[in-house]
């Protein structure tokens, strides 16, 4: 067998669908928008994929929950084709979800300036 290529039963060409579990810091970035809002920032800190056998993939868990028990990020699970999808399916996440908060401040403020439109939507006329 030669040294220069891996056996071909290693070698996986495909992508296929696997959970991942993603350690996530929500707390300590922020971005600056035009309007100065301090909007924070999710920093993908790892990226694991899921251990196939169940016991194994609860040890695994179990063991990312001891080591950051006190630590202010969350575990997050993912099912995705790689490492990196599994990163920007989390990023994308977290940007809809403050996507959404602005919009209900963008709706909660027109109630307030245009209360007899409110009041029309709220009747359900």
């Amino acid at each position: 067998m030669s040294l220069d290529a891996a056996p071909a039963y290693r070698i996986r060409l495909s992508k296929e669908w696997d959970n991942f579990l993603l350690v996530v810091d929500d707390e300590s970035g922020y971005s600056r928008l035009v309007n100065e809002d301090d909007i924070p920032e999710r920093r993908v800190l790892s990226v694991e994929r899921v251990a196939a056998h169940p016991v194994e993939a609860t040890m695994q868990r179990n063991a990312l929950d001891e080591e950051l028990f006190e630590a202010p990020y969350k575990i997050l699970t993912y099912t995705a084709r790689s490492e990196a999808h599994a990163a920007g399916l989390a990023l994308r996440d977290h940007h809809e979800e403050w996507a959404l908060l602005a919009l209900d401040d963008v709706f909660y403020a027109d109630e307030n300036a245009f209360p007899g439109i409110a009041a029309h939507f709220h009747r359900g006329d």
